[in-house]
């Protein structure tokens, strides 16, 4: 296993658990459908600045 790999795994679950964070805390006025979609935007954000980093080997 790559060692990028790993670091990638990482980054990823400290950010889904950041979005979770921020979501359910600081937007705890919002309905609970507008929490899901922003957090479903944000998780496909993150994707795909992955993807686009490492096409460009950053």
């Amino acid at each position: 296993m790559k060692t990028e790999y790993i670091f990638y795994t990482v980054g990823v679950i400290f950010a889904i658990a950041t979005i979770l964070y921020f979501t359910w805390e600081y937007l705890f006025d919002l309905a609970r459908s507008l929490k899901v979609l922003a957090l479903a935007l944000l998780t496909l954000f993150f994707w795909f600045m992955a993807n686009y980093l490492q096409e460009r080997d950053i």
